[in-house]
């Protein structure tokens, strides 16, 4: 078992936090008529309605990358958009942490040489990751250990570049609904912004018992599958079983949410807003319901149904339009002293076929955090 909880000597903060997600120019918007069309292609038996889909996925509306538009574009995007949003430059960070989620991990280091060779001598060191849906705590993770172990590292940049409509078969129903394309960026620092007050991340050993259906977790193959515009294409793409990981994700981000709260500390009186990974609407309701039993007086939010399961995204995109969720989630404003969990799990892209990854982190609000969800651009 790898495990790495951080106890965050430095006192680090979640300063800004930003997202593409509503830019036009960078992504096409599929909806649901289109995922039935798409789920159905070489005669696979996919979702029969636009309502089905919903129903199974959650989700009204996902993003793709446009033509032309490469994993890099996003980066330079996301980049440019936290500096205006932070009024900090790249040179004013110690280092930058990439998450970029692919069936090859090969793609995650060649995305960050392009953005060292874009952004040249000012670029600081980039730490590359593959990890899927547990991304954004896993960079958390290596980020506060960083700065911890390095006194003179004010402040560092996280990206979260995920683009899964190019490792994924379009006519897969397991995924072809759920995915979409996602582009944020955080600011962790020292000092004022959302205070990290524990964190642990862990790649854990999965036992198949019961009657969950046996086998591998995940399978990467390499074969002929249909592109996201329904075009015929050989890669290499992930298979899931899905009742197996479904499963035992709802277990593993339960019990996440139980480390958090043992770790956490008294809320004071403070309200607890739970953001889980957002991973379909079947799981997100099960989990949701469940733990409301164990935790009734916490809160839980939703962002499926225009955004979907942007990978290591999902959490950062609500983080950067928390005031919107918090709205179409029927909660109130927040309010200083607030906390905030953070909970997820899913694959270990290091051991697919038996191991899942899950994490927490917890946090407490400060009305100096900044967000920003740029807006549409033509």
């Amino acid at each position: 078992m790898d495990s790495c909880f951080s106890s965050l000597d430095a006192k680090l903060s979640v300063n800004s936090v930003v997202s593409l997600c509503d830019r036009q120019d960078l992504f096409e918007f599929c909806d649901n008529d289109r995922i039935v069309r798409l789920s159905q292609q070489g005669n696979a038996a996919g979702f029969s309605t636009e309502a089905s889909v919903l129903r199974s996925t959650g989700v009204a509306q996902r993003r793709i990358l446009r033509p032309g538009v490469t994993p890099l574009d996003l980066a330079i995007e996301v980049i440019q958009q936290v500096q205006q949003v932070s009024s900090l430059s790249l040179e004013d960070f110690s280092a930058v942490f990439l998450c970029h989620s692919h069936t090859c991990p090969e793609e995650c280091r060649q995305l960050a040489e392009e953005i060292s060779a874009y952004t040249g001598r000012v670029a600081p060191v980039i730490h590359a990751y593959n990890s899927g849906c547990t991304g954004y705590l896993k960079l958390l993770a290596a980020a506060s250990d960083f700065m911890n172990s390095t006194p003179t590292a004010e402040r560092v940049l996280l990206l979260n570049i995920e683009t899964p409509e190019t490792w994924h078969c379009s006519a897969d129903r397991m995924f072809c609904g759920i995915v979409g394309a996602g582009a944020t960026a955080t600011v962790l620092q020292r000092g004022s912004g959302i205070r990290l007050l524990a964190l642990q991340v862990e790649d854990v050993p999965i036992t198949t018992t019961g009657n969950v259906s046996p086998g591998p977790l995940f399978q990467r193959e390499t074969t002929q599958v249909y592109s996201f515009r329904g075009e015929p294409a050989v890669r290499n793409v992930m298979r899931m079983n899905a009742e197996s990981v479904f499963f035992h994700g709802i277990e593993l981000m339960l019990q996440a949410l139980r480390t958090a709260v043992a770790n956490m500390g008294p809320s004071d009186g403070h309200r607890v807003i739970v953001i889980p990974h957002q991973p379909s609407g079947k799981l997100l309701r099960a989990l949701i319901a469940t733990a409301k039993l164990e935790f009734p007086e916490f809160h839980y939010v939703n962002n499926l149904l225009h955004h979907g399961n942007t990978i290591s995204s999902t959490i950062p995109v609500i983080l950067a339009r928390f005031s919107d969720v918090l709205r179409e989630n029927r909660l109130e404003a927040l309010q200083p002293g607030d906390r905030i969990i953070l909970i997820a799990s899913g694959i270990c892209m290091d051991r697919i076929a038996d191991h899942m990854a899950t994490g927490f982190a917890s946090l407490e609000w400060d009305p100096s955090f900044q967000c920003g969800s740029q807006g549409s651009s033509s």
